[in-house]
């Protein structure tokens, strides 16, 4: 939405060249199904097998999809299953007081399961929902020639208020389960999870080849602003036999966190306050580390 003015996957394409020129070799768009309005991340979806109009048409996508290929740039798909809105055909079918799903709405819990819930909370348990989750994911493959997919709020799969801060096996299970749909439908396809939970419960997502976020925000932001030491252990610290620290994700900045260098022109030590380019220099330093 926001990479150009005019806010078009076409846009998006037509800087493909000089996406290429700077060494990137995958993009990841934030969430593009269908959701609700025309201004928005798209952390809101209400439909699972339509790409949403805002951006484009059907065609716009895949030829974008097609054209990143030609460069070798994978194309990452953040998907959004933890929650829908009201808008979901499936939320709506059975809706109770109090703007919330009914009791007896299968889908969907009427209290969510864990502290981080927005909209409505999926009981990803029902048979039905892990069906729709598995066909939109295997979907997107097939129609769309993805290369993977990014798992907003993977944790929040649980059916155990336990769960958010515990191992929940029966989340593991069912992680494990979507990994293999997608894998059956595209062996060499990404899963990436934010899950920030237990080494014990992360390191089974790992040995299945999938790749759990590490956030390290606010450590590479103190080295962009040069105030103090900057801890980078954390991007080595969980360790797996066979995939070593590069089972995680390790990031500087994401959609949730501030942009690093936009706090060093806030907060910078000295010069890198008020120097561009001295503020600047840094960056490629960050990148080293990263």
């Amino acid at each position: 939405r926001d990479f150009s003015t005019v806010r078009t996957i076409d846009a998006v394409t037509a800087k493909l060249d000089y996406l290429k020129s700077l060494g990137i070799n995958a993009i990841e768009l934030m969430p593009i199904q269908e959701f609700d309005g025309n201004d928005s991340w798209g952390y809101n979806p209400c439909y699972y097998f339509a790409a949403d109009k805002a951006y484009g048409t059907t065609e716009d996508y895949k030829r974008f999809i097609d054209e990143c290929h030609k460069r070798d740039i994978a194309v990452i798909i953040d998907v959004v299953y933890n929650h829908s809105t009201g808008a979901s055909p499936l939320a709506k079918i059975y809706w109770g007081p109090d703007n919330k799903t009914a009791v007896n709405n299968p889908y969907f819990n009427v209290d969510a399961k864990h502290p981080f819930n927005v909209f409505h909370d999926i009981n990803h348990q029902n048979a039905f929902m892990q069906e729709v989750v598995k066909r939109s994911l295997v979907y997107l493959i097939e129609e769309y020639n993805v290369d993977g997919f990014r798992f907003d709020l993977s944790k929040g799969f649980t059916q155990s208020t336990s769960g958010w801060d515990g191992q929940d096996q029966a989340r593991i299970n069912l992680i494990l389960d979507y990994n293999k749909a997608i894998k059956a439908a595209d062996p060499d396809s990404y899963v990436i999870l934010e899950h920030w939970g237990q080494y014990s419960e992360e390191s089974q997502y790992v040995r299945n080849g999938m790749h759990p976020w590490k956030k390290l925000n606010s450590q590479y932001i103190t080295a962009a602003e040069g105030n103090g030491s900057s801890d980078l252990s954390g991007a080595y610290s969980w360790l797996d036999a066979t995939y070593g620290a590069s089972g995680w994700v390790t990031f500087m900045e994401s959609h949730d966190e501030e942009r690093a260098f936009f706090k060093a022109k806030q907060y910078g030590n000295g010069d890198l306050k008020t120097d561009d380019e001295e503020r600047i220099a840094r960056v490629p330093l960050n990148m080293a580390f990263l």
